[in-house]
């Protein structure tokens, strides 16, 4: 999280949960150079992070382009991954 967002999961008010889901899905081609020879395939693990109202965020720009904060169902809409979505639409379920 620190890495992609400048969030670190450990300041105060920041409360991070393992929801103890993940996904398996084929890497896109435009992606696999980033990845050892022969990955094709990428498991992704689950995570919600809780961050105080405001929180400033700072991108990897070699990962992201471009931010910002949404009602949950309008950031769903605009995600470019599926399983992003997926995830996403979990939020009412798991942020308990």
């Amino acid at each position: 999280v620190l890495e992609e967002t400048g969030i670190d999961v450990h300041a105060p008010g920041c409360h991070l949960r393992d929801w103890q889901l993940e996904n398996v899905y084929d890497i896109y081609p435009q992606w696999l150079a980033r990845y050892a020879p022969g990955v094709t395939r990428n498991t992704e693990r689950l995570f919600g992070l809780c961050v105080p109202e405001g929180q400033p965020v700072r991108l990897s720009p070699r990962e992201h382009t471009e931010w910002r904060w949404l009602p949950w169902r309008e950031a769903a809409d605009e995600v470019f991954s599926p399983s992003n979505a997926e995830a996403i639409l979990l939020l009412p379920q798991l942020r308990a």
